[in-house]
């Protein structure tokens, strides 16, 4: 059971708000145990570390503390009604990169400061009851049976008790290590142990002497996949609660509030947005898509189309054509071209647009002045037609309650207040990693279920010739994510890139003012910050309010801002509300590679307050001594 109406992880972390992921995780637990799920494989906490990860519509973003606050605030709706969540996939699964053989090279602080946090929150903090490992490797050593990482990371050291589950059939790649995962502190081959239990029939004939030691190691692993179902009290209750039937047509309301919360406004020249009711709207482009592919793939039921949802407010003033001709195109008052860019597990997402998609918006760009681009994606995009366009909506895939959020939004009846999770960039040349996927010279994009057996060792299975030319069978391809620290906003801080919207940044039909400015810090350590935010605009509406962190210069690198504080706020035209936030040790701390642990980073930090990461008018200073 993946996701609850289709909308995903990367739309709903784009609502930037807690509250609402936890009440959205609690009605996919209300979903689930009334159709008797116990154990849901989400969600999914990987980092956006490129713009073109296939998967990146399962994620939350580019930054851990966000994606910290989202995640723990999900899996506590979902596990109250005693769910068990398997956040995936651990860890650095975030390209679909000949994803079996693909070694990610993290050092140790990166892999602390951007890649972990996520999963120590989820562990500590949410209690998260299971967790999947993913098809990557580490190091050369494969998730599914990764000793240094699972054991004493995840177990040993954050305490995680649960089932420590693999992605499909990832154990099975690697027939000849087998013997890694009996001490990896794995307890579940997905979606059978074949292959391990062939190795420890093999181990236990050749070595009679192991029984009993293997014996102990297998039921340390059998604990860790009944602890969770007993401690839950799953096997003592009714396999479904079909009274939970009745709380799915309220589902409905959290569905589109994601949904609304979750369209990004990017571009509203002139106000064309919201559209009044008496203007008449052409629709055209693509076929709109709600889901990503593959095993996140929802097919969903009751959907309301964009199409519908306008047309439900806007009557006969609305007009859908998937293919309009040129005159209908001049007789629109306003224009809502839909742009697609479908994604999914498999492949990885070039970043250039089809020729086809654009030209079909070139044409309408020619023959209407008045232009609203939809973009259906969660991955980015070049935007040459950013200037020529009057609006954009960005709306990831929105799932079955699209159309009435959609049309929500159009009409103003709510108002967008949803902000990117991630950067986006003007070209593809410009982030961390833009050859991530090269072998032989050139890019290749595709996964490699699609020749699964030649990864297994034979040599005569078909495949792409550019793969077996290059790469022999078992061989790991290394991916160093030789920029550290300094993925999103923070390697664009770094290297002065200028993007096309940064991290954070959503407008809204109502305008805000950020003031006031006080730091409390008499109840060391937790440190209190206050900002005052007033609605100058004309629409009720809310505003996600971020804090930063920018650390001393010293011989340490620190990246020029962290994010290590939101709140969202809604409020009246003219209203102004305090809000506060809490800062503690780890907000002014880095990972110590010298002494493998956390330090606080002693001396003068800023303490940065805005609408997005590239807008913070508020500025304090705080001495941490």
């Amino acid at each position: 059971w993946e996701c609850q109406r289709g909308i995903r992880d990367s739309p709903l972390a784009s609502t930037w708000n807690a509250d609402l992921a936890k009440r959205f995780g609690t009605c996919i637990s209300e979903e689930c145990r009334a159709l008797g799920v116990d154990i849901l494989l989400g969600p999914g906490i990987n980092m956006q570390r490129l713009s073109v990860g296939g998967r990146n519509f399962e994620y939350m973003g580019e930054d851990p503390f966000f994606t910290s606050r989202i995640a723990v605030s999900y899996i506590q709706g979902l596990q109250s009604n005693k769910v068990i969540a398997v956040p995936k996939h651990f860890i650095g699964n975030d390209q679909e990169f000949v994803r079996h053989i693909a070694s990610i090279n993290i050092a140790p602080r990166a892999l602390r400061e951007i890649y972990l946090p996520p999963w120590e929150a989820v562990i500590k903090e949410a209690g998260s009851m299971g967790m999947m490992t993913g098809n990557n490797q580490a190091d050369d050593v494969p998730m599914a049976m990764n000793h240094n990482l699972v054991k004493g990371v995840l177990r040993d050291e954050y305490g995680f008790r649960g089932i420590a589950m693999t992605d499909w059939q990832n154990s099975q790649y690697h027939p000849m290590r087998q013997h890694l995962i009996l001490t990896s502190g794995m307890s579940l081959m997905m979606p059978d142990n074949g292959a391990f239990m062939k190795y420890i029939d093999e181990e236990v004939a050749k070595s009679p002497e192991r029984k009993m030691e293997i014996e102990a190691m297998m039921e340390s692993m059998i604990y860790h996949n009944i602890y969770p179902l007993f401690a839950f009290g799953i096997y003592d209750r009714e396999f479904q609660t079909k009274e939970l039937f009745n709380t799915f047509e309220g589902h409905k309301k959290i569905a589109r509030q994601t949904a609304e919360e979750a369209i990004v406004l990017l571009k509203n020249e002139k106000n064309i947005l919201p559209i009044s009711k008496n203007k008449k709207i052409l629709m055209t482009g693509s076929p709109e898509i709600h889901s990503g592919a593959g095993s996140g793939f929802v097919t969903g039921y009751d959907h309301t189309t964009y199409a519908e949802g306008l047309e439900k407010i806007y009557g006969i003033n609305f007009t859908y054509k998937e293919k309009a001709i040129d005159a209908e195109i001049k007789k629109a008052d306003i224009v809502i071209f839909s742009l697609n860019k479908p994604s999914g597990e498999g492949r990885d997402i070039p970043f250039a647009q089809p020729e086809a998609v654009l030209d079909d918006l070139r044409r309408v760009i020619r023959l209407n002045k008045n232009i609203i681009v939809l973009v259906n994606a969660s991955n980015v995009m070049p935007m040459d037609w950013l200037p020529q366009v009057k609006g954009v909506l960005w709306c990831y895939f929105l799932g079955q309650e699209r159309g009435n959020a959609l049309a929500a939004v159009v009409s103003g009846e709510a108002v967008p207040s949803g902000k990117l999770p991630f950067t986006i960039e003007k070209k593809f040349e410009d982030s961390p990693a833009p050859r991530f996927n090269y072998i032989a010279g050139s890019p290749y994009w595709r996964g490699n279920n699609e020749y699964k057996n030649y990864w297994l060792g034979d040599e005569k299975a078909k495949g792409p010739e550019q793969i077996k030319k290059n790469v022999k069978p078992h061989q790991p391809i290394p991916v160093p994510y030789s920029e550290g620290l300094f993925i999103g906003y923070r390697w664009y801080d770094k290297n002065k890139i200028e993007v096309h919207f940064p991290f954070g940044f959503g407008l809204s039909y109502s305008s805000f003012e950020y003031s006031n400015l006080r730091i409390d810090n008499t109840d060391s350590p937790e440190i209190k910050v206050f900002a005052t935010v007033k609605n100058t605009g004309k629409y009720k509406a809310k505003e996600v309010a971020q804090l930063y962190v920018s650390k001393p210069s010293t011989t340490v690198e620190h990246p020029e801002k962290e994010l290590k504080a939101f709140a969202k706020i809604e409020l009246d035209p003219g209203e102004a509300k305090e809000v506060s936030f809490k800062l503690n040790d780890r907000s002014f701390s880095y990972w110590d590679e010298q002494i493998n642990d956390w330090k606080i980073q002693t001396g003068d930090h800023i303490i940065r307050i805005g609408g997005s990461s590239a807008n913070l008018p508020l500025t304090s200073g705080i001495t941490i001594e």
